[in-house]
């Protein structure tokens, strides 16, 4: 066995490396966020996104964030544009991390692996050890992703703040991989669920599409 084959079975064990058995072919994985190769950084993904996070904020008035996968149980908040007129209903910060499935973004990432990538990941979700207030098993999960990978976003009752609607959309890469998503939070005592479909959805997705152009991809999603 030579060195390069030693070293790729090597990256395929340790999950950096998917092997596709019937094109008998690799592509990296969304655990290679950790050593900020191949994918976009966080400071990159940051940069390009920050002029169109500003935009989302002015138009809709909400604090905006953005984040990451950064391992296979968790998210990471990399930005946050918080200028608003209202009262602050999150005290989140960037650098915060939350359970990937207990959360907005964290779902629609999930929803937009690859299958073989999304599940190995709800392979080791523990509903034990992070409870969720809707969520009682993996099936219920599942049928949340498909629902997410079809509308295009997540949009649910938060699960760490009550009365809190949490919408969030992808940031896809030239792979069509996402690398990222982008997150509002409204109270519903605020905001109508009509208003939230008709004008807080559309400008949402926008944004992720305008943001996920802007790092190479074309506009089109994993099979």
């Amino acid at each position: 066995m030579g060195a390069a084959q030693r070293i790729t079975n090597t990256l395929v064990e340790l999950r950096y490396l998917h092997r596709d058995p019937k094109m008998k072919a690799f592509r990296l994985t969304p655990k290679f966020l950790y050593f900020g190769s191949a994918f976009l950084n966080q400071s990159e993904i940051r940069e390009i996104a920050l002029l169109h996070l500003r935009k989302l904020n002015e138009e809709t008035d909400e604090v905006v964030n953005l984040a990451v996968m950064i391992n296979d149980e968790e998210i990471v908040y990399i930005d946050r544009i918080d200028k608003t007129s209202h009262i602050l209903i999150t005290n989140l910060r960037v650098g915060a991390r939350r359970p990937v499935h207990l959360n907005a973004i964290g779902k629609v990432i999930l929803a937009f692996l690859p299958e073989s990538d999304q599940r190995r990941i709800l392979n080791h979700i523990s509903f034990e050890k992070y409870p969720s207030k809707t969520l009682r098993r993996r099936s219920e999960l599942e049928d949340q992703l498909r629902k997410i990978r079809e509308l295009g976003y997540s949009a649910n009752e938060s699960e760490l703040y009550a009365d809190v609607f949490a919408l969030a959309a992808p940031v896809l890469d030239h792979q069509a991989l996402p690398v990222a998503g982008i997150n509002i939070a409204i109270p519903m005592s605020r905001v109508s669920h009509q208003q939230v479909k008709k004008r807080y959805i559309p400008l949402l997705i926008e944004t992720g599409k305008k943001v996920s152009r802007a790092i190479g991809n074309s506009g089109e999603m994993n099979p």
